[in-house]
């Protein structure tokens, strides 16, 4: 079993512990996550096992949809309903301001993540920070929304409003943050009451397992998930790769990540880490 588990993460419950519950489920070495969902986050995550965590950048690197509720009226400590509560008011907001304050947030490229974040800050992670009660300054970081579309009219519930929003978005973006900001666009406050992630990369919500559920079967094996090219190497060169030799333009000159194969067999897979040499991500013994 050395491949990718996609998982309908439960509510409650933290990625880590998915995680942990595959991996004695299993009983498998080694297993970790790509994207962490905050405990009352649901969907799609993707659980790498054995080998296949040795290739979780790859699925890092990918983009996200979310489905959040967004509730108006309230700020936290956290940017959601799990936080401490710190102001509540009567926001009245309308639809049509909402759909332009949407599209406008559509162009921002920057935004500051929540403190709750695990971002680190001179070798510390925000969160870190904000337990001890420590001011820290948060800087912006670089992101992207690729779409957003309003999912349903506005309700009206238990004196607040709240609304439905779908996000195409780029990694390293935070749903609560983008909560925040819209709240102070309507001139007052929101926070993130519920949130799904339906897609990471081409991973989709429609195609994940339940924990529950999850079958030794599905689990995506590493050569069905990556098309890499191949680079055939003789048996001399072999033996050097099996012993994590880097490589150079002699044998390629792919400017990507790639199989190394003898007689067809894969033996490793490499990526660029130079210009014109490749280094090994990880080795099959």
């Amino acid at each position: 079993m050395d491949g990718f588990f996609i998982v309908d993460k439960p509510k409650g419950m933290t990625s880590q512990t998915v995680c942990n519950k595959i991996k004695y489920k299993f009983n498998l070495n080694k297993v970790g996550h790509s994207g962490t969902l905050d405990p009352n986050t649901t969907g799609v995550l993707v659980v790498a096992v054995n080998k296949a965590t040795k290739l979780m950048k790859l699925i890092n690197e990918h983009d996200k949809e979310y489905i959040a509720t967004i509730i108006f009226g309230y700020e936290t400590d956290t940017l959601d309903m799990d936080g401490k509560i710190i102001k509540e008011i009567d926001m009245k907001v309308n639809l049509n301001d909402i759909k332009k304050c949407v599209n406008e947030l559509a162009k921002k490229t920057k935004q500051i993540p929540p403190l709750t974040s695990a971002i680190k800050v001179n070798g510390k992670k925000l969160y870190e920070y904000q337990r001890k009660g420590i001011d820290i300054e948060v800087k912006e970081r670089n992101i992207k929304i690729y779409s957003s579309e309003i999912l349903s009219d506005l309700r009206y519930i238990d004196n607040h409003y709240e609304i439905d929003i779908k996000l195409n978005v780029s990694k390293g973006f935070y749903v609560r943050s983008y909560a925040r900001d819209l709240g102070i666009m309507l001139n007052g406050n929101a926070v993130l009451k519920e949130l799904r992630r339906t897609k990471a990369g081409e991973f989709c919500v429609e195609n994940s397992v339940s924990l529950d559920e999850l079958r030794e079967e599905d689990c995506i094996s590493i050569f069905k998930q990556f098309d890499f090219p191949k680079v055939e190497v003789n048996d001399y060169l072999k033996n050097l790769v099996l012993n994590g030799v880097t490589l150079d333009e002699r044998q390629t000159t792919i400017n990507q990540v790639f199989y190394v194969t003898n007689k067809c067999d894969i033996i490793a897979i490499y990526e660029p880490v130079d210009e014109k040499k490749y280094k090994p991500v990880l080795i099959f013994k």
